[in-house]
């Protein structure tokens, strides 16, 4: 029997309306089977801690095996290639269903979670495989103060990630991460110069979580497409669609 039913499945099945129709049986059932074989471990398993960290070393070995920018929830299961966000939504599904309370936590270059357990709370950073677990009270405040630098880090420094003007560090629905997915998407199409894609996939991510990114992004996208020698008709039905959501201050531009 499937684990994801009404109510229950409801953040799985956001994450899916991100991928296409033709992936959502298979990552279902991968899930499904994923977790049911985790949940008869932690019946066996008395340490959350001890649990946790053979979960996430189980997750890395199975699903998030490359770490790649920007990549998308489908991937984890298509590829094994992972973000920092596609991870979170992985873990975030994984811990719902095994019963665990959790945060996510956004700032404007990561995304993390902080899990309540018998022992205390933990950190966890699913890019990390290693020491991606943090279980110390002073080893996960020194993290949360370098998260809160909002700082690129050298590994993705280079990855074209998109600059933003506006400071984040705050608490998001595990719904919410569909939008941030969408974002990404919407991110991707601009790097691409895919102007219409971009626009649609801001409107899908504003609809789920209107954000700061969401908004900083349709600016620059609105100078973008004003600028492009795109077909004038068209030029003219996106720059009607963004109009409503742009402002006039001016904004850091991606890279």
């Amino acid at each position: 029997a499937s684990l994801f039913s009404q109510a229950q499945g409801s953040i799985l099945s956001a994450l899916l309306e991100t991928t296409a129709q033709s992936s959502k049986e298979t990552i279902q059932k991968e899930m499904n089977g994923f977790i049911l074989a985790l949940q008869e471990k932690k019946n066996d398993t008395k340490n959350e801690v001890r649990f946790l960290r053979s979960l996430v070393n189980k997750s890395h070995r199975k699903f998030l095996k490359h770490y790649q920018a920007y990549a998308q929830f489908n991937q984890v299961f298509e590829t094994g290639t992972y973000d920092c966000l596609s991870g979170t939504a992985f873990f975030s599904v994984v811990l719902d269903q095994l019963g665990y309370s959790y945060k996510i936590i956004e700032t404007n270059y990561h995304i993390f979670l902080l899990v309540s357990t018998e022992q205390g709370e933990v950190l966890l950073e699913t890019t990390d495989r290693l020491a991606g677990l943090k279980t110390s009270a002073q080893e996960i405040n020194q993290t949360l103060a370098i998260y809160k630098q909002n700082r690129l880090s050298a590994s993705v420094a280079e990855a074209n990630y998109y600059l933003y003007q506006t400071q984040l560090f705050r608490e998001v629905d595990a719904i919410q991460l569909s939008g941030l997915l969408y974002f990404n998407q919407a991110v991707v199409a601009y790097n691409q110069q895919k102007w219409s894609l971009c626009a649609n996939q801001l409107a899908k991510a504003r609809k789920v979580y209107d954000n700061p990114r969401v908004e900083e992004l349709s600016e620059i996208l609105f100078k973008s497409i004003v600028l492009s020698e795109m077909e004038q008709t068209v030029k003219k039905e996106l720059l009607q669609q963004l109009k409503p959501f742009v402002k006039t201050s001016p904004l850091v531009a991606s890279r």
